[in-house]
């Protein structure tokens, strides 16, 4: 699995990144430059909690909350 910025991703969804890109389950995520890639990956991807804050996380948790339920 690529790791191009050599980050620890505690996203339970992520699948891989690339330059200014991360993958996951949601899809994938596109920024404007490295800086914004960067700051929204440590604020989101690699957070151990910030995650839990990311749009597409919550979504994804969700369906499986519901899938269970």
């Amino acid at each position: 699995m690529a790791n191009y910025y050599r980050l620890y991703w505690t996203c339970p969804y992520y699948h891989g990144c690339s330059k200014r890109a991360v993958r996951c389950e949601g899809g994938e995520i596109r920024l404007p430059d490295d800086a914004a890639a960067q700051a929204y990956f440590r604020e989101y991807c690699t957070d151990l909690n910030g995650w839990r804050r990311c749009t597409v996380a919550r979504a994804i948790s969700r369906h499986y909350e519901r899938e269970e339920g």
